[in-house]
């Protein structure tokens, strides 16, 4: 993963916040009649157990592979003393703010 891609992630996570402050990313809520969850389904075969099972691990190893490139880039960009624990967002705007000023 490298800054450019950084960078992105940032502008996608504060653009998705203000359209979140707006209540852009809201849908409204279907009527019963066009509720997917209201009609009734088979249940899953095991293929599409063993599926999910495998796109669940998949996940994990993505969420982890993540939180390590986190790791690495709050080594790399100072934090400064705010909190010992800082946000994804918080993170990649300070990385962005610290990008700028090399």
């Amino acid at each position: 993963m490298n800054i450019e891609q950084l960078l992105r992630a940032a502008e996608y996570l504060d653009r998705r916040e203000r359209e979140a402050e707006h209540g852009y990313a809201s849908s409204l809520p279907m009527p019963e009649e066009y509720d997917s969850r209201k009609t009734k389904t088979s249940p899953p075969s095991k293929k599409s157990l063993g599926t999910r099972t495998t796109h669940n691990e998949l996940e994990k190893l993505r969420r982890a592979q993540l939180r390590q490139y986190l790791e690495n880039l709050k080594d790399m960009v100072p934090v400064g003393s705010d909190s010992s624990r800082h946000t994804t967002l918080g993170l990649l705007t300070k990385a962005k703010a610290y990008i700028k000023v090399c």
